[in-house]
């Protein structure tokens, strides 16, 4: 009994920071379906055209076959009798009418950020799977040295290369283009995966080389027909890792891009709260939505891979 109990609390105390945690989620959708009229009237309240197509709903069962709605937010004062159908159209128009101006203007941002994600992915798997190989399967003069100077670099603050960085970029004549977000990613990531890689590399069977050395293959050969295929838990990792540090970079983009069409999502949000989308709060809060829903969806595909990349062995190092 007194087992009971205690679990009965726990999984109350679990439950409550399971709410407290959805909350702020639960409040950003909440209000991106509601105008700006209804936030003022009434801050934590469910949407109003959520509540009148309940209603619809409830006298269509009970046999009504018109309904008096408004003709738009806008025009509350004029009211048509219209049939269900068209009722529920013009509920849903006013419910997701934030999200439709929302994503009109944050679409540039958000396919500027896809691209940039996939291409910095690209390059770090690449590069950082390469020179992995080259420190864990090669011998070289210099090769542990060289590997402590580049984990090395793990230890420096980011902010204390931004200046420095900037004016690189500046000299090269990157700014305001897609590949100044690109390339300084490409190479920020390498470090981590470089550590990665040579850790998930170390812990394969020096056997399968020695064997596929014995049958004529070059190093070339193994890494991409031996190696590659054997780290994809690692690859995830990896990707995962590097996809959530671009997608959520505000300053970088902020600083080396003054030109609009160059901006990515965390920019563009910032933007648009500086312009006269703000005054409509569905907007901004919709944005939010949608500018998450890519993170969630990656959140939903991605943690099984990624689980299964760290209990590989991807962090035994």
């Amino acid at each position: 009994m007194r087992r009971k109990r205690g679990q009965f609390f726990l999984h109350l105390i679990l439950l409550t920071i399971l709410g407290m945690t959805f909350m702020p989620l639960v409040f950003v959708l909440d209000n991106s379906l509601r105008t700006n009229s209804e936030m003022n009237h009434s801050f934590f309240g469910l949407p109003k055209a959520a509540i009148q197509s309940a209603a619809i709903t409830n006298a269509k069962l009970g046999g009504e076959s018109t309904f008096s709605v408004a003709r738009s937010p806008d025009k509350g004062a004029v009211v048509d009798q219209v049939g269900y159908g068209e009722a529920l159209r013009r509920m849903g128009k006013q419910l997701f009418e934030g999200y439709v101006y929302a994503w009109q203007v944050l679409r540039p941002y958000m396919l500027n950020t896809i691209f940039v994600c996939l291409a910095t992915v690209l390059g770090v798997v690449l590069v950082g799977s390469v020179s992995a190989y080259v420190f864990s399967r090669c011998r070289f003069r210099g090769k542990n040295t060289l590997f402590l100077a580049v984990l090395s670099f793990m230890m420096i603050p980011g902010v204390l290369t931004l200046v420095p960085s900037f004016l690189w970029v500046k000299q090269l004549g990157l700014l305001n283009s897609h590949w100044v977000l690109i390339l300084p990613y490409m190479a920020g990531g390498q470090i981590f995966a470089i550590f990665l890689f040579k850790s998930f590399f170390d812990g394969l069977p020096g056997e399968l080389f020695e064997s596929a050395k014995m049958d004529g293959a070059g190093h070339w050969t193994l890494y991409w027909r031996m190696v590659l295929p054997l780290s994809k838990s690692v690859i995830s990792v990896v990707a995962i890792t590097s996809i959530l540090g671009t997608w959520n970079n505000f300053l970088w983009p902020f600083i080396t891009n003054s030109d609009a069409k160059y901006h990515v999502v965390s920019s563009g949000l910032y933007l648009m709260g500086q312009s006269q989308v703000a005054a409509n709060y569905s907007t901004m809060f919709a944005a939010y939505v949608l500018a998450s829903i890519p993170l969630l969806v990656l959140f939903l595909y991605a943690t099984k891979p990624f689980m299964a990349g760290v209990t590989s062995g991807a962090f035994k190092a």
